[in-house]
């Protein structure tokens, strides 16, 4: 496994943006470096520029080793690990030619999974110490607003980062949404027709906009419930009501969860948070790869 996923998935991304980025290789570097008089062994330095989290380490070996280069990684922070401005955070060595030709590709994985696991590590952060003593922990997760290709490495990105999984796809868990609602006619029918048609052993989870519809979907038995864009104060009153009802229904909150506003709610007695901002606008952590010597 690399970085606890298959190999074959990730050989087939990493494949996918080397196609992308030097179907014929690399040219410049070509002109320069193309024999073994001027292809001489160098070493480079990953630096990080600005403080975070690491993220992508296990994948940055493979690129090279794809390319069929014989380049070798030194770690000098692990994965997961804090980051500090002006650090180094890996030593890599080996000949120019294949350095070059990994190099933009590998940076840019690293700076934009370090940019998702150090958001997840804020927002971790946050609800850990906004969240009153006694209360079971309010868990960080992600949902599917991931980039086309690179949800593999977004996800486990947020999983550096402390946050916890959703579902990896459509095929992977149900979720009745507004749209499926009005499709069927009512959030009773749209619970009742997945519990009758749902495959074992799936859960079901529904998300629902309205005090009116979360209180019909607790009564009809809901397991899972996702509030979508519901106001703090609406929340607060509406969330003793649903533990009254079922006091082991599983409550998730999601729209617009700034971290101010994971603060806020995390005095509640909800036990997810699911943010899209995690992989649809990190933005990039700040890292640079300088040539030593």
């Amino acid at each position: 496994m690399i970085g606890g996923l298959l190999p074959s998935m990730v050989d087939r991304a990493l494949v996918s943006f080397l196609e992308e980025d030097l179907p014929e290789g690399d040219l410049t570097s070509r002109l320069f470096f193309s024999d073994p008089a001027s292809n001489r062994r160098a070493e480079a330095a990953i630096m990080a520029e600005e403080s975070g989290v690491l993220a992508g380490a296990p994948f940055i070996p493979r690129i090279f080793s794809l390319l069929g280069g014989e380049v070798a990684v030194n770690w000098k922070v692990p994965e997961g690990g804090a980051l500090l401005p002006g650090q180094v955070v890996g030593v890599f060595s080996g000949p120019l030619l294949d350095l070059l030709s990994g190099e933009r590709l590998s940076l840019n994985l690293l700076k934009h999974l370090s940019a998702i696991a150090t958001t997840t590590r804020r927002y971790v952060e946050a609800t850990r110490a906004a969240r009153p003593s006694g209360m079971r922990p309010l868990r960080i997760t992600e949902t599917r607003k991931t980039l086309p290709g690179l949800r593999l490495f977004q996800k486990y990105a947020v999983r550096i980062g402390g946050g916890v999984p959703h579902r990896s796809s459509l095929s992977s868990g149900i979720l009745i949404k507004d749209n499926h609602i009005v499709g069927v006619g009512s959030v009773t029918r749209a619970l009742r027709l997945a519990r009758e048609r749902a495959p074992h052993p799936y859960r079901i989870e529904i998300e629902v906009d309205t005090p009116s519809q979360a209180l019909e979907a607790a009564a009809e038995g809901a397991e899972i419930l996702l509030l979508d864009n519901m106001s703090v104060s609406v929340m607060a009153d509406l969330v003793p009501r649903l533990r009254e009802k079922n006091p082991d229904i599983l409550l998730e909150v999601s729209g617009g969860l700034t971290l101010e506003k994971v603060r806020e709610i995390s005095g509640l007695d909800i036990d997810l948070c699911s943010v899209g901002a995690l992989t649809h606008s990190p933005g990039d952590l700040s890292l640079r790869l300088d040539f030593l010597g």
